[in-house]
């Protein structure tokens, strides 16, 4: 009988991720372990991202080690929190003929102003756990935008949100190229929770789940715990100077200029919030 699967979510975090642990556990009740973020930012995506030459380095991680051990020995299980995509190449070794890799995707201007919105950016004056050890900056190892050190005092905190989106869907294509063997399926958030049913029964399949007609109902419901706003005089139009942006969002299926401005201003401007609410235990 085949090992029960381990699917992870790739992903920038701020694309649906809340809402599909809390339907995998409505839906699938006990039979399945569902987590989001159980071990936070203390997968150090800063210091482990594409670590492809070295999978192994990340187990020096106390947690890290701790959990991956867990994960080993556990039943079917779905891990959603978007810092464990530096933990990805090891998940590639160690579990191959468990490991489903699901790259959840959503259009980079809305999810750079969420961020922003969020104050998550490496740099940010957040400077918690999750700006110091996971979101990524020009400066850390491995990351495919290493020119942008030089111009990143003088980008705004939107452009480095891009920036942040940019690196982990450049990731999210290559991983089904560095590790081939390894399933996995691409799918637009904006789908998933718009309801379209042959994108939730892909997923469901893919995760190796039997189909309930509650997904279908379910996307009607925002579970989004963190809704934040942004005071920054941001043009959302900037993201057409970030050239690599712009292409990675074509790669991926989105028209650059597919914007409704008007609804972007009122769900994100208003008054800034520190955010701080979610850093809970990993504050550091």
């Amino acid at each position: 009988m085949p090992a029960p699967p381990v699917v992870t979510v790739l992903s920038t975090g701020r694309c649906g991720t809340q809402w599909l642990t809390h339907s995998l556990r409505e839906v699938y009740g006990a039979g399945l372990s569902v987590e989001h973020e159980p071990i936070g930012p203390l997968y150090r995506p800063r210091r482990f991202f594409r670590s492809w030459s070295d999978p192994e380095a990340v187990l020096e991680i106390d947690e890290v080690r701790e959990h991956v051990e867990r994960i080993a020995t556990s039943g079917h299980y779905v891990e959603t929190g978007w810092p464990l995509l530096a933990a990805l190449p090891l998940f590639a070794r160690r579990l191959p003929d468990r490991l489903r890799v699901v790259h959840l995707t959503r259009h980079p201007v809305p999810t750079s102003l969420s961020h922003l919105a969020h104050s998550s950016y490496a740099g940010s004056p957040r400077d918690d756990a999750y700006t110091q050890l996971a979101t990524l900056g020009p400066g850390d190892p491995n990351v495919f935008q290493p020119e942008y050190a030089r111009r990143w005092p003088d980008l705004t905190p939107y452009e480095k949100c891009l920036f942040w989106w940019t690196e982990v869907n450049l990731f999210g294509l290559e991983f089904p190229e560095r590790a081939p063997g390894i399933p996995f399926l691409r799918l637009k958030s904006e789908d998933l929770l718009g309801g379209q049913g042959d994108a939730l029964r892909s997923l469901v399949a893919f995760m190796g789940l039997p189909w309930d007609a509650r997904w279908l109902e379910g996307t009607k419901r925002v579970v989004d715990r963190w809704h934040h706003h942004t005071g920054d005089d941001v043009d959302p139009l900037t993201v057409l100077e970030h050239e690599r942006t712009v292409d990675t969002a074509r790669r991926l299926g989105y028209d650059i200029a597919d914007l409704d401005l008007a609804a972007l201003e009122a769900r994100y401007r208003g008054d800034p919030d520190a955010g701080l609410d979610r850093v809970g235990r990993f504050a550091s």
